[in-house]
């Protein structure tokens, strides 16, 4: 509803069933609203002066909910109905005087659940749209989201009541916020000179408020409550082993095999020995809190230029070792960044890039550490474009409507710390690349 060019508001609803939910806990209604007012329209703001520097300015502002029944992969997609196997050659038994008479048993991979429902979202956005000198359009919103009824496994349930499979609930909470802004700017400053500037913003974060597990008071750093949604676990890594001696002094580590020149992983809760416990949240999420971007046309008489840049920060990513490991399985070369900068008897340098070289899995080395966390942080100049138009006084006479060269360029350069291979393939840097692509053309109009 809009009165008068200057309030508005809006009301949405949806009443939605899924086959997924027991008939009891099928449907969901979720409403949505949202108001705004053009205060630049106002009678008072007109006949300000302000008015000929802030052309236009509207707050804006909305809440609702939202529901989400794909809460959980295809094996689970029927969660009010069981999944029994009567035919387990797995759980079977074996009878007879030689054992040779068998029978297969049962086995339950899902529990009946009438109780689990929608997942629901909470958002809540604030905002405004500011128009200044005719030119600058900037658009920004602060936006909240609590979500609530997320499936997860029940952590207080005791093994020894003996179920088979995962008792699932709808029992976990997460919330998050974050801004978005972007900026437009547009002129021409005569017939022959223009120009157009964009650029966009967006932060978000989001972490667990509610999540059942264990009680680890004694090992708070275990708690994801607090943590966020896509935090990464692992061990800390101190250097490498020096020698053997440096090896029988230090806590035990719970990974295979170890010698000198591999990893080693700090003692948090101070046992003696290296295990799952000592795992605390390390490096950023693994997908990105900071996503932006900017660039700019601009053109004088027939000549034309644009580019953009793309980029990301707040992130990390962990090289995989177990990929990446040289005269392993199949993957039997040795990158160069790891031949030049690996621990060795001649080089014991205890922060190599990679331990020492084996022709065997080492698991010690392949556990998720800060040794082999980066930053996926990146700015990369993402397309840029340069142009010229023949003039359509030379073109006419060839009934030519627009003849245009061009020479355009995509993923020219990347800014990074990480150099072994482009940051956006991630932890393995052995498959096809992001490309960079050059093109060179005419545009041509009848």
């Amino acid at each position: 509803y809009g009165f008068s060019d200057r309030y508005f508001a809006e009301f949405n609803f949806g009443y939605n069933g899924s086959e997924r939910f027991d008939k009891s806990h099928r449907w969901g209604f979720f409403p949505s609203g949202g108001l705004g007012w053009v205060v630049s329209n106002e009678k008072f703001w007109a006949d300000k002066p302000i008015s000929k520097v802030v052309n236009m300015l509207k707050l804006k502002g909305s809440y609702g909910l939202v529901g989400n029944d794909n809460i959980s992969n295809n094996d689970n997609r029927f969660f009010y109905l069981s999944e029994v196997n009567m035919n387990n050659s797995g759980r079977g038994m074996n009878f007879g005087t030689n054992f040779d008479e068998g029978y297969n048993g049962i086995s339950i991979s899902r529990y009946a659940n009438p109780k689990i429902g929608w997942e629901i979202s909470h958002k809540m956005n604030v905002g405004f749209e500011l128009k200044l000198f005719n030119d600058l359009e900037i658009q920004a919103e602060y936006f909240k989201e609590r979500r609530t009824n997320i499936l997860q496994e029940r952590a207080d349930i005791p093994s020894l009541m003996g179920f088979q499979a995962p008792i699932r609930a709808n029992i976990g909470e997460a919330k998050g916020q974050g801004v978005d802004i972007s900026l437009d700017y547009s002129h021409i400053f005569n017939k022959n000179l223009w120009t157009t500037i964009r650029g966009n913003f967006t932060y978000a974060s989001s972490e667990f408020s509610e999540y059942e597990e264990p009680d680890y008071s004694a090992t708070p750093w275990r708690s994801k409550i607090g943590s966020k949604l896509s935090q990464t676990y692992g061990y800390i890594a101190e250097r490498l082993f020096v020698d053997d001696e440096d090896v029988a002094n230090s806590p035990k580590q719970q990974f295979g095999e170890y010698t000198a020149g591999d990893i080693k992983y700090k003692d948090i809760n101070g046992d003696g020995q290296i295990t799952e416990t000592d795992m605390v949240p390390i490096g950023y999420p693994t997908s990105p809190e900071i996503i932006y971007g900017f660039g700019f046309s601009a053109g004088y008489k027939g000549f034309d230029l644009s580019c953009f840049f793309q980029g990301s920060a707040r992130s990390s990513f962990w090289i995989d070792p177990e990929n990446t490991a040289p005269f392993i399985g199949n993957q039997r070369t040795l990158l160069k960044a790891y031949a030049d900068d690996h621990w060795s008897e001649e080089n014991r340098n205890l922060y190599a890039l990679w331990p020492r070289l084996s022709a065997t899995k080492r698991t010690n080395n392949y556990q998720k550490s800060t040794w082999f966390m980066r930053d996926g942080s990146f700015l990369r100049l993402k397309s840029v474009e340069m142009g010229y138009t023949i003039p359509e006084k030379i073109t006419k006479k060839a009934h030519i409507s627009m003849l245009r060269f061009y020479l355009s360029g995509t993923n020219l350069l990347t800014f990074s710390k990480f150099k072994l291979w482009d940051v956006e393939m991630g932890g393995k840097g052995l498959g096809y690349p992001v490309q960079m692509v050059i093109n060179a053309g005419v545009q041509l109009n009848f």
